[in-house]
């Protein structure tokens, strides 16, 4: 049974238009770009690249063990300590995620530069933040042990 498109001559138009157009991937879009000022590809880096990515899966991997020993075993220096490093990298590196996606560095320029340039200065405020109070206070665990009781 073929389907016949005698209804209207719209309906036969359009269906005519629909079945001419080309996939999306051969379609040129912008015909004012040529190749002599088109845009060269970025070259590749390793810290933006696979590494950076088994970076992060590293970072929060090593958070189960970090923070379900400090469950079990209770407050200690050493965990302490890598708790106080490795989750504001994780955070870090969330933000900055959600930096590159929303505030892209092609389309809003100063405002990728204010929010990268604030996320570092953050990140590093908290690390310090972190190793006063795991040295000269009681320490990470042993804070969140006494605000949960």
């Amino acid at each position: 049974m073929a389907l016949r498109l005698a209804a209207t001559p719209a309906i036969r138009s359009t269906a005519r238009l629909m079945l001419r157009q080309q996939p999306m991937g051969l379609v040129k879009i912008h015909s004012s770009v040529s190749q002599s000022n088109a845009v060269a590809a970025p070259k590749p880096d390793r810290l933006h690249g696979s590494y950076h990515w088994d970076l992060e899966r590293a970072v929060c991997i090593a958070l189960v063990p970090i923070v379900s020993s400090q469950l079990a075993f209770g407050a200690s220096p050493v965990l302490d300590t890598l708790l106080g490093v490795v989750l504001p990298l994780h955070l870090h590196i969330g933000f900055d995620a959600c930096i590159t996606d929303y505030f892209n560095a092609r389309k809003s320029v100063i405002l990728n530069k204010l929010m990268t340039g604030t996320l570092y200065a953050s990140t590093a405020g908290v690390l310090v933040g972190c190793y006063q109070f795991n040295t000269n206070d009681i320490g990470i665990t042993e804070f969140i042990s006494k605000m949960w009781v």
